[in-house]
């Protein structure tokens, strides 16, 4: 039997993070298998850096571009689809060229975009890149954002054609579901989980629980060069915060299993279906986010956990006191959160939607 072949093209850590462990997950499905499709690989990272969404191209990134355009080039041919998971910039630059040449030979394209920034990044963009951009991107045979929402801007504010988009949630490895889980009280234990930037809302957690009686805020993953310095002084004032370095791909559940909330107060402009969130959930955790981009729609105040302005630290510290006040409705925040992340297991995301999407277009 003829092997069927699909090229996936993205990050894959190092530096761990939302983006590189998704792509890594992705590829490391065995749904693929199941289906009888073989994954080529092309790595699009960096390399072990934390970035942030506005930072300037540098030479590198140029050559990197290149160098990954030279390799899809190559491995093309043997390929039947292609799978181009990449953040906003990529994809408004080295991820042109990609669709074109897949459009000039007639292969299958589907272009997965982290987070949340394609449809502003597209509307930034000056013309007549923008209309060039927007004309590439509806070539592509779908374009799979993470949300409703994200789908919703990149129709009426980017202008790509609804019938390109189909949702595609982050998911969770199938046995991540296999964690342990033990009925939880409020004792005040907080942890944060994720790049560490001031984006992501570290120093507001630090603001509103540093010092707090009655509370620890625990913090993990790799720090943003930028804001090392500060983030160590400032946590250094405080004896119930702590940094405790980076966990690997797939452990933030069974380490999210020993807090009582997962803290995400980001304003990270990237934002998308925050597979810590997620994580969380499947711990039984409820979580304190943000009301920031489609975070609403997934944490939902006062259900999976409470939502707070963006730059609030006291309304971080309120919500905290929250769960400590009504153990009732925490307890039910904690079974709401784990009923409700079911339906983004690997089976359903990858299982159910991706790997038969990929296949039909292999046919």
């Amino acid at each position: 039997m003829k092997v069927k072949r699909a090229l996936l093209i993205g990050p894959f850590p190092p530096p761990i993070g939302g983006d590189t462990v998704l792509t890594l997950n992705i590829s490391r499905s065995g749904y693929w298998r199941e289906h009888g499709i073989a994954l080529e690989r092309i790595d699009t990272s960096p390399g072990d850096r934390v970035r942030v969404p506005d930072e300037k191209l540098t030479p590198g990134d140029v050559l990197r571009g290149v160098r990954v355009f030279l390799e899809f080039v190559v491995k093309l041919p043997r390929c039947g689809a292609v799978l181009l998971c990449a953040n906003s910039r990529f994809i408004l630059t080295a991820g042109l060229p990609v669709i074109v040449w897949c459009a000039l030979f007639r292969k299958a394209v589907f272009v997965k975009p982290f987070g949340a920034f394609l449809a502003r990044r597209i509307c930034r963009t000056q013309r007549p890149w923008r209309g060039f951009a927007v004309a590439v991107l509806r070539r592509t045979t779908f374009v799979l954002p993470e949300t409703k929402a994200l789908a919703r801007e990149l129709v009426d504010e980017a202008g790509l054609r609804e019938d390109r988009l189909l949702v595609l949630p982050n998911f969770l490895q199938d046995d991540l579901f296999d964690v342990k889980r033990s009925p939880k009280r409020f004792s005040g234990r907080c942890a944060f989980f994720g790049q560490i930037k001031r984006e992501k809302g570290v120093f507001d957690i630090l603001d509103a629980l540093g010092g707090a009686a009655g509370t620890i805020c625990d913090f993990y993953g790799p720090i943003l060069d930028r804001d090392r310095e500060e983030f160590f002084r400032t946590i250094s004032t405080y004896s119930n915060c702590s940094y405790r370095g980076t966990l690997e791909p797939g452990g933030v559940i069974g380490v999210a299993a020993g807090y009582d909330a997962v803290l995400l107060p980001t304003y990270h402009l990237g934002e998308g279906c925050p597979a810590v969130v997620l994580e969380a959930f499947a711990a039984g955790v409820p979580v304190v986010a943000t009301d920031w981009l489609s975070l609403p729609d997934i944490v939902e105040d006062g259900v999976r956990g409470f939502l707070v302005p963006v730059r609030s630290p006291e309304k971080i510290r309120e919500a905290i006191d929250r769960f400590a006040a009504d153990e009732r409705l925490y307890e039910s925040m904690c079974g709401k959160a784990l009923a409700y992340v079911e339906s983004f297991s690997e089976r359903a995301v990858i299982g159910g939607i991706l790997v038969p999407l990929v296949e039909r277009a292999l046919r």
